[in-house]
């Protein structure tokens, strides 16, 4: 059976090898899919897993929030850190606990996980200049969007060895070398995931374009641009680490999310700034 069809294979059968999600992941996924939940709602459902509860609250006390009076409750928790951000941080953390204990990986999840961080970190910045209206919704698929890769790396170990090492010799991005492997990347993987886990479409499609974002569907082109270039900005402030050669981005994106290039370098160096917080954002949300 060739990679690609057996990768399907496991995505698509109910029986397979993957992990489920906790119950309170496949709890929060409903709560945030449904646009009526409120803050009360989201923390009453929280609060049932105490373990994430008790990281949620170190995590909105952190130097990340800088909040000056202690955060004591999930629902306040939830109006520091941001309703959208809750939801992508608990659903991050719940994936990766999921995978945590499978070893000899060939992709360094700690990087991953920062590199992910720093993504949703830009991502927000870069949506609040341009539009707004998005800066929240844009979070959540920007901190999950190389959750493929994860896959890719617990269950093709070998192959997956041989696609870096193909990327790196070409100098060519990671996907390509997916595509030239296994024929298909690590974005539409990480759609085929998503939906198998009952993720809303508002998360798993700026995910499966964040690398072709001109072929996204109208609705969410630009936040798969964002990602995109978000994406490149954390590679090249060296925040975390991909398990990407080449960071590249889609020609001119700049002027097509409407923000002036000059202020790319600021990001860079802004995010930079944040690398100790992004790494006690990291500490906190998987220790175990």
């Amino acid at each position: 059976m060739e990679i690609k069809a057996e990768i399907l294979k496991m995505i698509q059968k109910k029986e397979s090898d993957l992990p489920s999600l906790p119950v309170v992941i496949d709890r929060i996924i409903s709560v945030a899919s449904d646009e009526k939940t409120t803050t009360e709602e989201l923390a009453e459902v929280i609060s049932f897993d105490q373990g994430m509860t008790n990281k949620l609250l170190k995590l909105a006390n952190s130097i990340y929030y800088a909040q000056k009076t202690k955060v004591e409750t999930i629902k306040r928790a939830i109006t520091v850190i941001g309703f959208d951000e809750i939801v992508g941080i608990a659903l991050g953390m719940g994936i990766l606990s999921s995978f945590t204990d499978k070893s000899g990986l060939s992709l360094d999840m700690k990087a991953l996980w920062i590199h992910g961080i720093g993504v949703a970190t830009v991502s927000k910045e870069l949506a609040k200049r341009t539009n707004p209206g998005i800066a929240n919704k844009i979070f959540i698929p920007g901190l999950l969007h190389d959750m493929g890769k994860v896959i890719f790396s617990v269950y093709f170990k070998d192959e997956y060895r041989k696609v870096r090492l193909l990327a790196m010799e070409k100098k060519k991005p990671l996907y390509f070398a997916e595509n030239a492997i296994f024929k298909l990347d690590h974005a539409v993987l990480s759609a085929l995931l998503m939906k198998r886990w009952n993720f809303p479409p508002s998360i798993i499609l700026p995910c499966r374009f964040h690398h072709n974002p001109e072929s996204a569907p109208i609705k969410f082109k630009y936040q798969s641009l964002i990602i995109n270039l978000a994406d490149y900005l954390t590679q090249k402030a060296g925040v975390g680490h991909s398990g990407n050669p080449v960071p590249v981005t889609v020609k001119n994106s700049p002027q097509k999310i409407g923000i002036n290039p000059s202020i790319l370098k600021l990001t860079v160096d802004q995010l930079r700034h944040k690398e100790e917080e992004i790494k006690e954002f990291f500490n906190i949300t998987t220790e175990s």
